[in-house]
């Protein structure tokens, strides 16, 4: 098995805990969003513990996205082990119809503004943390698409 088909299983592996982590957190707080400052200053310590968890998995799976999953998925498909720029390797994967440039620098984007943000201006957390937990299901999307195509390469 070549380095890209180890590093791809055990990306999925990897992948797919933080996003049942996510899509627990989600089922626990799906009655507390869309949050408000109100809602938001009275949230209980093991929600505001699940928000965090949110935050830390998605952090996390957008990070191991770009770094592990989406370069080996590359390498596989171009049987190349040359290193190519990150937009080279997206605008690659767009054509081929497994992802979208512009979803997911979105994503990228949403991932930095959390990180930046969270917990420096109550408005601009409240609507960042409201923007993840409505946009969860279509980041969830694109991970499978790359799952997929994954699975059907390797056994």
């Amino acid at each position: 098995m070549n380095p890209a088909s180890l590093t791809l299983k055990s990306s999925l592996s990897e992948n797919d805990a933080h996003q049942m982590r996510l899509k627990k957190a989600i089922e626990s707080l799906k009655l507390d969003f869309p949050l408000s400052q109100e809602k938001f200053i009275t949230l209980s310590d093991s929600k505001i513990a699940l928000i965090d968890q949110l935050v830390y998995r998605f952090t996390k799976m957008q990070d191991s996205l770009r770094t592990r999953l989406i370069p080996s998925l590359f390498d596989l498909l171009e049987e190349s082990d040359r290193p190519k720029p990150f937009l080279d390797i997206l605008n690659r994967l767009e054509q081929l119809e497994l992802l979208e440039v512009e979803s997911w620098q979105w994503f990228r984007e949403l991932r930095n503004r959390i990180a930046h943000e969270y917990l420096d201006s109550l408005d601009q957390t409240i609507s960042a943390l409201n923007l993840l937990f409505e946009s969860l299901p279509q980041f969830f999307q694109l991970y499978e698409v790359l799952k997929n195509e994954v699975l059907q390469r390797i056994p």
